[in-house]
């Protein structure tokens, strides 16, 4: 009897058991990976969401899920939070926003938040890679849990990182040029964002980006002399702050421009916790302002809240202002005059030095870029 050749099955039919036998999600990144690499998909182009692509391929978003994460081990998607998954750039870099003072994005506050935001816009378009590095604990060894964070960085493999200082006592300023010095000496870039790593008015020989924060000073002081003031307090910071110490320089300089003297009783350093109502009375009583500007509107809301407990009315028996124009600040009851920040230009620039800064990771490009402010004025202040 003959022997019967096998005949093998078509082409056609052999590739679909295959497709048969294959995980769901294998099946997912099959095809998204076909069409990045055919160039359906060009770097920096934005991918359908989760619940889109599970509806293209009949999937769960489990499923969608699991294929999005293996092609983002590969290198071939850039995922943010609320920025949507976009197609890497060939080049893309891992770069984080490192902010010692927070333990949560949540901590960030106003300004902080929205320059997060505008860097990871910025990160999704370029094809990199942000993370946010915050601090493991605010207590106990500070400085401890300031290193391991750094160290967190380190083993991560980060190219950049723009350091966004955290404000300290003097005896403790130190902390931020001995974690940028671990960056430095790790052959990681860094940028500093907002404030300087050394005490006013020295300067670090990194790249600075920050606002023009003593011209805002001066405005809102001026301001508030062209509404008549003489008596003009400055609730100031207790912490080391090239920021809070050139809002402060503003105020003076202010001062010296209309031959109003620079009297320290108005000047009162202070922390949150420290504006209390006794605060607020001795403020008064003692020094016996007609305007107060606080280092932040965060501040001046709360002092505002003490200062109609004693009987005051804003922007007429006393004047208020503050900085950061904060969502909540036209919203008081007497909406609060204050120094607007702009964020989008402040994080283009900042996301400049960084590129021009990672073609030399270790050796810093020194230079401060001023971004510049905008004075609000509403009727804490007498305004409209």
């Amino acid at each position: 009897m003959a022997k019967q050749d096998a005949t093998p099955p078509p082409v056609g039919e052999h590739l679909y058991a295959d497709e048969l036998r294959k995980p769901r999600h294998r099946h997912v990144f099959d095809t998204l990976l076909g069409e990045i690499s055919s160039g359906r998909f060009q770097p920096g182009d934005r991918l359908p969401t989760e619940a889109e692509l599970a509806k293209t391929f009949s999937a769960s978003r489990s499923t969608i899920a699991r294929a999005m994460r293996d092609l983002k081990n590969r290198g071939l998607l850039n995922r943010q939070r609320r920025g949507g998954t976009h197609i890497a750039q060939p080049d893309s870099k891992r770069i984080a926003l490192f902010t010692p003072f927070t333990q949560s994005a949540s901590d960030l506050g106003y300004i902080g938040g929205q320059i997060h935001a505008h860097l990871s816009d910025l990160a999704a378009r370029r094809g990199d890679h942000l993370r946010l590095q915050i601090v493991g604990g605010m207590t106990g060894d500070f400085l401890g849990h300031m290193m391991t964070a750094t160290r967190a960085l380190i083993q991560q493999g980060v190219a950049g990182v723009f350091y966004y200082p955290v404000e300290l006592p003097q005896d403790q300023s130190h902390y931020n040029q001995l974690v940028v010095e671990k960056l430095l000496a790790s052959g990681i870039a860094v940028v500093a964002v907002d404030r300087d790593i050394v005490s006013s008015p020295d300067r670090s020989t990194l790249s600075l980006v920050t606002y023009d924060n003593r011209r805002g000073g001066h405005l809102v002081t001026n301001h508030l002399i062209q509404q008549g003031c003489r008596r003009i307090a400055f609730i100031a910071s207790p912490f080391v702050s090239s920021a809070a110490s050139a809002r402060q320089r503003g105020y003076c300089d202010a001062l010296q421009d209309h031959g109003l003297p620079i009297d320290a009783n108005l000047i009162r350093p202070a922390t949150f916790e420290d504006l209390n109502e006794d605060f607020c009375k001795k403020l008064m009583t003692e020094a016996k302002p007609d305007a107060i500007v606080c280092k932040m509107d965060h501040y001046a809301a709360l002092m505002g809240r003490h200062l109609v407990a004693m009987g005051l009315t804003i922007g007429k028996d006393v004047m208020l202002a503050g900085f950061d124009d904060e969502p909540f600040a036209g919203l008081l009851p007497v909406p609060l005059t204050t120094i607007r920040f702009p964020a989008d230009p402040f994080a283009q620039i900042c996301y400049d030095r960084m590129t021009s800064q990672l073609a030399a990771p270790s050796i810093p490009v020194p230079g401060m870029t001023l971004i510049d402010v905008e004075l609000v004025v509403r009727g804490s202040t007498g305004g409209a």
